[in-house]
Order: structure tokens, then C-alpha cells, then sequence
């Protein structure tokens, strides 16, 4: 999921020591101290704190801006990080730090003191944080503080399709649960630039077939590709920036990324986020290619790290200052992470049901290349019917850009207020049962009621088979009523 702090989001039973826990659980502690700007600016929607709060302005000195930005205590603040990955990732090193602390962090190449990290994973740590875990805890905060930022200011240019994602939103929130749904920013667009996924993970969450082909380079695929950006560009307006170039593939499969991600930048100004198994395969390639996504502004790059083998190797391979702004994503049975329920992980005893239920990010337009094809999706739990964590709404092969503008023009000609015409209906997920004076809407999981009138209970028995004109006109109330009782039922995602 892109934008997610993944490398420290969730926690599975594992042997850990008594008394510690994820870096998580200490990491949400501490106040954001952002007072800068980062080195690429984010689009307008995008409001950054001019100043920091009073909590943490006594720490401005000691600690500064470290998300998309490089501090003067960059190296140390590498290190510490590296320890967190090392921790969440390895399940014989958590065992022999609660041991023999000191003699654990000289063996793993770590220059700090017990005292120094134990804030960073003892939930009861006694006494102030050090310095070194208050600013790993600022770090953490200010992509937590970007990403929420990201998720609730991003507007699209197109009014139908802006408020279509809001209502996924709002949709998310109550089907995913409050924390797993804040995890996700829904950004407008991904694209897929081959057919299928040489890595074969065991848990993929939405089910990538094996590797047939790539769509390279060639001048008439790079033609396309710009057009199709524009068309992209035109609708979402610079909300686009965030989209990325990869789903059921991984990027670096394409031996020919880089090129597209260089066009994408001549379109949106920053390279799209990247995360990819596959930084180990030619590790030359990986490092030119971090340093070409720093210098162009890419938000965040993610490695994911599939066993324990490839966390030492990548440790090995690249110095803690070139992945400090690079996100490992620990996937190994040794990890602290849990992969969620959903794709290929659905059913399987391994996935863990308790936690997210899909790894989907996007409410827009997913893209493949090879294929020509666009669909118009949205996260959602994921089920029998929905194995891959995501909704269908649309789908559609185009021909040329002008095609795709058709087609995506007509997609986003969405009502921003229900019509008289409309007949609404209760999403499929929900049950409504009238009551003397409201009704109860619920899911296996959770319930809401709308309370206050019989006309809400006559409301919601008569929602389904009726227009919105002939529910204003049957519903024992003021016609004004009930199209404002309806608008923001519409608005708060509970109609289909």
C-alpha cells in the first residue's frame, strides 16, 4: 500500500521478550516536529504546520525536519532506523537484545546504548525517551502527519469523480474499520506496465498471475504513454502526482521503469512512489535508481523484504544512509508483520483475518499498459465475491487517448447531489431494519442507528423501491426533509 508507514503498522504473535513490542506502539507517543518544508513542495492541496507546536518547539534545536529532507544527524538517524528494521525483522535478535543488550548491538554494527533504542520498542520504557529515539519518533510522526495530510486535502479536478471518492471513503471507513481505512490515502490512478509478476509471492494480496511480458519503451509506447498521463492529468489535476506505476507487478520487473517514471515526472512534476521484491536482482540498478527518485522528488520508495536471507543481504548491500528515506517492508516469517487476507493470502491459515483485509489503496483508475485496459475501483474488504480486496465499478479497453478521454469523461459525469429520478438503495453490505421511530442500519460486524421520527422509519423501510421524487412525496414529512435526510445518507456512502 503506498504511503503507509508499513514498516511499522501491525503485530502478529511472535517469541518476542516480555515486555517489549513493535516500534509502533512507542512510535505514536511523540509529537510531529515539522518546522521546514520539503525539499520537492507538494501540490497545493497539501498544508504543511509553519511552525511547531508549543509541545516540541523547545526541541527545534536537536531535532529537524527528516521526510524528504536530510538532517545534520542524517548518519545517526540512518542507524537508528536500520536498528528498527532489524528488530521488527528478526525475531534472534529481538530474543538476544532482551538478553544481553549490549553485546547484541556491538554483534549487529548498531554504536548505541541499551537506553539509547529501548524507548523505541519497550511499551513501559521508565524515564525521558534519548534524544535518538525522540528523533526517530519525529521522523515517524512527520510521514504519519504527511500521509494523513495527503489522504484528507487531496481534491481531484473532476467534481464528480472528487466527491465518488469521498464517498468510498467514507464507505472504507465503516467496512475496513477506523484504523485500517486512515492507512490509506486513495490515490487516483495506478498503472501496470507488464502482464503478471516474476516474484510469486505465497500471500499476494491481489492475486498476480506469473510474468508473460513487459510494455517497454518503444517512441509509440512512450507517445501513449505521455497522452494517457495528460488525459490522467486533466481529470485528477495534481492529486495525479500520487499515483504509481505498479499493482498486480512489480515495477522493476520492466526493464524499462525508469523511462516511464522520467515521463510521468515531465507530467506531474515528481516521480510516483515505487516499492518493488525486487531491489536484490541487480542491486547497481536499485541504487541508481533510489538516487534518481530522490533527486526527482519521488514521496517514498518502499523495498519488500520476503524472507530473512534478503533483510541481511539488503542490510549488506546498501548503507544506512542510502535507504534512509527507503521503507523495508518486512514480509518474512520472522517478522513482526502479518500479511493481510486477502488475494492469494485469502483463507489461508498464514494471513491474518484480524487485521487489514486488503492491501487495495486506489478509489480511481487502474491502468494495465499491455492490455489497454482501465477499471474504476475502490478498496473494500476482502470476500468470496471480492477475493482481491477491491470493487469493479467500471472497466473498459480504449483504443487511443482520445478514446480514454471518452471513456473516463463519461466515468466521472457523476451526480454530486441525488436527483429526483435516482432510486436509492442500501449498499449490498447492509441490512435495514425499521424501528417505531428510525431504523437500524448493520453488518455482520457493527450497526448505526437513525433515530428521532416515525418518518425516518417510514424512510428507511421505503428506501429501494422507490425514486427520490416519490420518496419525497410518501414520506410523512416536509418534502425539504426528506431530500436533505437522503443527501447525506448519499454523502455518507450507506446507498450503493
Amino acid at each position: 500500500v503506498p504511503f503507509v508507514t508499513t514498516a511499522w503498522c501491525s503485530m502478529k504473535p511472535n517469541p518476542t521478550p516480555p515486555g517489549t513490542a513493535d516500534a509502533a506502539s512507542r512510535w505514536f507517543l511523540c509529537e510531529p516536529a515539522q518546522n521546514g518544508q520539503p525539499k520537492h513542495p507538494p501540490p497545493s492541496f497539501i498544508r504543511w504546520p509553519a511552525a511547531p507546536t508549543p509541545a516540541v518547539s523547545k526541541l527545534s534545536a536537536e531535532i529537524e525536519p527528516a521526510f524528504q529532507v536530510r538532517p545534520t544527524y542524517a548518519g545517526e538517524l540512518a542507524l537508528a532506523k536500520r536498528f528498527c528494521e532489524r528488530f521488527r525483522g528478526d525475531e534472534q535478535f529481538r530474543l538476544s537484545l532482551q538478553e544481553q543488550p549490549e553485546q547484541t548491538l556491538a554483534q549487529a554494527g548498531f554504536p548505541f546504548q541499551p537506553e539509547q533504542v529501548r524507548p523505541l520498542y519497550e511499551v513501559a520504557f521508565p524515564g525521558e525517551p534519548s534524544l535518538l529515539a525522540r528523533r526517530v519518533q519525529a521522523l515517524h510522526q512527520e510521514k504519519l502527519s504527511w500521509r494523513e495530510t495527503l489522504r484528507k486535502n487531496m481534491r481531484l479536478a473532476s467534481p464528480g469523480l472528487d466527491a465518488w471518492r469521498q464517498r468510498q471513503m467514507q464507505r472504507c471507513s465503516w467496512q475496513l474499520g477506523a484504523r485500517n481505512a486512515e492507512a490509506i490515502v486513495h490515490p487516483p490512478a495506478a498503472f501496470e506496465l507488464s502482464r503478471g509478476c516474476s516474484v510469486g509471492c505465497w500471500f499476494c494480496g491481489v492475486s498476480a498471475a506469473k510474468l508473460r511480458d513487459h510494455w517497454l519503451a518503444s517512441p509509440d509506447n512512450l507517445k501513449l504513454w505521455k497522452e494517457v498521463l495528460e488525459v490522467v492529468a486533466e481529470i485528477t489535476g495534481p492529486a495525479g502526482a500520487y499515483s504509481f506505476l505498479y499493482w498486480a507487478t512489480d515495477p522493476l520487473d520492466n526493464p524499462d521503469y525508469e523511462h516511464f517514471c522520467e515521463q510521468f515526472r515531465g507530467v506531474f512534476g515528481q516521480f510516483p512512489q515505487t516499492t518493488t521484491a525486487l531491489a536484490l536482482r541487480d542491486v547497481e540498478r536499485t541504487r541508481r535508481f533510489l538516487r534518481l527518485s530522490e533527486e526527482h522528488g519521488s514521496p517514498m520508495d518502499r523495498f519488500s523484504v520476503l524472507t530473512l536471507k534478503q533483510l541481511n543481504r539488503i542490510h549488506q548491500e546498501f548503507s544506512p544512509e542510502e535507504l534512509l528515506h527507503v521503507e523495508l517492508v518486512t514480509q518474512n516469517k520472522e517478522s513482526l508483520g502479518v500479511q493481510s487476507a486477502a488475494g492469494k493470502a485469502l483463507g489461508k491459515g498464514k494471513a491474518d483475518s484480524t487485521h487489514a483485509t486488503t492491501i487495495a489503496c486506489i478509489s480511481g483508475f487502474l491502468f494495465n499498459m499491455p492490455d489497454r485496459s482501465v477499471r474504476l475501483i475502490s478498496p473494500c474488504p476482502s470476500s468470496e465475491r471480492y477475493p482481491d480486496g477491491y470493487i469493479t465499478y467500471r472497466q473498459e479497453i480504449f483504443r487511443d487517448s482520445l478514446h480514454l478521454r471518452e471513456i473516463l469523461k463519461e466515468w466521472c459525469d457523476l451526480p454530486l447531489r441525488l436527483r429526483l429520478h435516482d432510486r436509492p438503495r442500501w449498499r449490498e453490505d447492509l441490512t435495514c431494519l425499521p424501528g417505531p421511530d428510525g431504523f437500524l442500519l448493520k453488518d455482520p460486524y457493527q450497526a448505526r442507528s437513525f433515530r428521532g421520527s416515525p418518518a425516518l422509519a417510514e424512510l428507511g423501510r421505503l428506501v429501494g423501491e422507490l425514486t427520490v421524487e416519490e420518496l419525497c412525496l410518501q414520506v410523512p414529512q416536509e418534502p425539504a426533509w426528506t431530500m436533505l435526510t437522503l443527501q447525506r445518507l448519499y454523502e455518507g456512502a450507506f446507498f450503493a
